[in-house]
C-alpha cells in the first residue's frame, strides 16, 4: 500500500523565528522565573492514511497498542503500521451487519467489539448488537467470540451494548450480572457480587480494579421494569481477580443523582464519572473517589473557573490526583475564551489555570490532550491554525510549542509513538476523513 507523504508547505509562517532567535529568549527565560517556551517549532507530515468515506456514527474507535494503530468504524475495522502508516490488515463485519461499539486492552493488543448477528441489518429483531468479537490488534485475527443480550430499551442510557476491556479482561453486563472474560481466550472468569438490589451499567477497567456504574433501590415501579423509576445511580470497584465487591457508594454522596442521568468515566484509576444532575442537563459535576471508595469533593460542570460544556466533559484526562480540563468563559462582545484547568481531585479547587486571566494556551481553543510520560501535550487551534502545547502537569508551565500544517483537520484523539504526534478521526461521519496522520518535528 501506498501511503501518502505531504511535501513540506511553502510560503507559509514567513515570520517564523530563527534560533538564533529562540536562543535569546531561551537566556531571557533563563533571568526571568517562570517563563515559558513562546516561540513555535514545525512538525511535519510523516505519514497520512488515505481520505475514508463517509461512516455511520457507531463502532468508532481509535487505539495504538505496541506498534499498530487500529481505526474502528460501523462498517469495518483496520491495522495500520504506526511507523509507516501502511494498512497491515482489515476486518469487516458479514453481510449487511455492523459494528456497533468496539474497545481495547492495548497492553493485551486485543480490541472486543459488539456488532450484529451474521449477515443481518441492525434493524433486524433480537440480533442487534448480539455478537461479541475479539480481534488480535497485531494481525487482525479473530480470538473467540461469542453473544451478548440485548440491552432493555428501558436501560439503554445506563447500559448500552458495549463491553470494557483491560488488564486481561473484557467486562460485559449481562442481565443482572456483570461477568468478566479473559480477554485473549474468552473464557469465563467470574460473575461480579454486585450490592442487593442493584443493576449493572457502564463499565471500566483499571489494573486494581473493575469500576462499574450501578442503578440500585427505587421504590416506584409499577410496570415491573429492570429498574425503578427513583433508582439511584451508585459507583463500584471490584476486584479483577475474582469479581469480589471491593467497595460501592452513591455516586452523588448527599445529593442524588438519578439512574437515567447522562454519565461516563473519565478515568478508571483513580475513579473518576462525569456525570449530569438528572438527564441530560448541563448541570452536574465530575465526581472522584480514592482507591478505598473514599469521596472527593464533586468539581462541579460550572463554577469561578468557568463552565465546561456537555460536549466537552469528557475531552479531559486525569492522572494520580489531577483532572486536566478546559472550562469556558464568556468574555467581552459574549466571546467565549477557553482555559486549560487542573483541578485537584482531593479537594475540587484548582491547582493552576482557573481563571479567564491565567491563559496557558496563549488564547488557543483546546481540542485533545494526552497525559503521558510526565507530559500533558494539548492539541489546540489558532484561529485556523493548529499547535501542539507541551506542558509540565505540575505547574501548567509550557515545555515546547509546535506548529502543524495548515491543512489539519480535527481530530478525536491524539497518540504518540517515538517521537512523532499521531492524530486519530473518527467521529466525522458527516464528511470524508483520513483515519490518521502523523507528525514529526522538522
Amino acid at each position: 500500500m501506498t501511503t501518502h507523504v505531504h511535501e513540506r508547505p511553502s510560503g507559509r509562517r514567513t515570520a517564523r523565528r530563527t534560533a538564533r532567535a529562540g536562543a535569546v529568549l531561551v537566556a531571557l527565560c533563563t533571568l526571568l522565573a517562570g517563563c515559558g517556551v513562546s516561540w513555535a517549532e514545525d512538525m511535519d507530515v510523516a505519514w497520512d492514511t488515505p481520505v475514508d468515506r463517509k461512516a455511520e456514527p457507531q463502532g468508532e474507535g481509535a487505539w495504538l497498542s505496541g506498534d499498530t494503530l487500529v481505526h474502528s468504524r460501523f462498517d469495518a475495522v483496520r491495522g495500520y503500521d504506526a511507523s509507516t502508516g501502511e494498512r497491515r490488515w482489515e476486518y469487516a463485519p458479514p453481510g449487511r451487519s455492523a459494528v456497533c461499539h468496539a474497545t481495547a486492552d492495548t497492553g493485551a493488543a486485543v480490541l472486543v467489539l459488539t456488532r450484529d448477528a451474521d449477515g443481518v441489518s441492525a434493524s433486524a429483531k433480537g440480533t442487534a448488537c448480539a455478537t461479541v468479537v475479539a480481534l488480535d490488534m497485531r494481525d487482525g485475527r479473530e480470538l473467540w467470540h461469542g453473544t451478548h443480550s440485548a440491552t432493555d430499551p428501558g436501560s439503554f442510557r445506563l447500559r448500552p451494548p458495549e463491553a470494557s476491556a483491560g488488564a486481561g479482561l473484557a467486562v460485559f453486563p449481562k442481565d443482572d450480572d456483570l461477568s468478566a472474560v479473559d480477554v485473549r481466550t474468552g473464557k469465563p472468569r467470574w460473575k461480579a457480587a454486585l450490592p442487593k438490589g442493584c443493576v449493572p451499567g457502564r463499565s471500566a477497567v483499571a489494573a486494581h480494579h473493575v469500576a462499574a456504574l450501578l442503578a440500585c433501590g427505587g421504590t416506584d415501579n409499577p410496570w415491573g421494569d429492570k429498574v425503578p423509576r427513583d433508582a439511584e445511580l451508585h459507583v463500584a470497584a471490584f476486584a479483577p481477580a475474582t469479581g469480589a465487591l471491593l467497595w460501592s457508594a452513591p455516586l452523588g454522596g448527599r445529593t442524588v443523582v438519578p439512574w437515567d442521568a447522562s454519565a461516563a468515566f473519565v478515568a478508571a484509576e483513580p475513579v473518576v464519572v462525569a456525570a449530569s444532575s438528572s438527564g441530560d442537563s448541563d448541570s452536574g459535576a465530575y465526581y472522584s473517589f480514592g482507591a478505598n471508595g473514599r469521596r472527593h469533593p464533586p468539581i462541579d460542570f460550572s463554577g469561578s473557573y468557568g463552565e465546561i460544556t456537555r460536549d466537552s466533559r469528557l475531552t479531559a484526562v486525569v492522572d494520580a490526583t489531577r483532572l486536566y480540563v478546559a472550562p469556558r468563559h464568556r468574555v467581552r462582545n459574549s466571546r467565549l475564551q477557553f482555559r486549560l484547568t487542573a483541578f485537584d481531585l482531593a479537594t475540587g479547587s484548582p491547582v493552576w489555570g482557573g481563571t479567564v486571566d491565567d491563559d496557558r494556551l496563549d488564547g488557543d481553543t483546546s481540542d485533545e490532550f494526552l497525559l503521558q510520560d510526565g507530559e500533558l501535550t494539548v492539541l489546540a487551534w489558532s484561529r485556523s491554525e493548529a499547535r501542539v502545547h507541551v506542558l509540565d502537569p505540575a505547574t501548567g508551565a509550557r515545555r515546547e510549542l509546535f506548529d502543524l500544517p495548515d491543512d489539519v483537520d480535527l481530530a478525536d484523539t491524539i497518540f504518540t509513538h517515538h517521537n512523532r504526534l499521531v492524530v486519530a478521526r473518527y467521529d466525522a461521519y458527516q464528511h470524508p476523513y483520513r483515519p490518521f496522520t502523523a507528525y514529526e518535528r522538522d
